[in-house]
């Protein structure tokens, strides 16, 4: 199940998928680890917050998945700075009617930085830095599972929802 203490899949080989706001249902063909994919996305100066979105599928991390391809990430910050998640790339994904979340080396759980990427569809960050001093680095972990699905001609009566970017 998504976002679940520790990570586990949120479906098995020969489980559905229902990905939104597709309303496509596919069947779960094969499953990966994605153990481990460091990035630095450079340096970022004290008091300073990115004014653009950083694409991170097609441009930095390359998180792109093949057609039919589904991931699972989960996100950990490695540096001392802040991440704004967009989902596509040019929308905030975690917000409120008036506040908009997000996750650093402090958040208390990565399943709260949980998110689903499918084929191409755009993602990005915002990176702030509030502190005092500049950073040399900053870094981001992203681990999960790949999942290859296989489309269905019809949605089935069980399945798991998968939200995910309309870009």
């Amino acid at each position: 199940m998504a976002f679940e203490k520790e990570l586990v899949p949120i479906a098995q080989v020969g489980e559905n998928i229902l990905v939104l706001p597709d309303n496509k249902a596919y069947r779960v063909k094969r499953i990966k680890a994605l153990p481990t994919l460091i990035h630095d996305f450079g340096t970022l100066k004290a008091a300073t917050k990115d004014t653009e979105p950083i694409d991170i599928v097609k441009n930095t991390a390359k998180l792109e998945m093949p057609k039919n391809v589904l991931a699972q990430f989960r996100m950990k910050v490695l540096d001392d700075f802040e991440v704004y998640f967009r989902q596509p790339k040019s929308t905030a994904k975690w917000t409120t009617v008036h506040r908009e979340f997000f996750f650093d080396m402090h958040t208390p759980y990565e399943n709260l930085t949980e998110w689903f990427q499918f084929e191409d569809r755009s993602a990005g960050i915002v990176r702030n830095n509030p502190g005092n001093q500049d950073l040399a680095h900053t870094r981001i972990m992203f681990y999960g599972f790949q999942y290859e699905l296989e489309e269905l001609k019809s949605i089935p009566p069980r399945y798991t929802v998968v939200e995910v970017s309309g870009e």
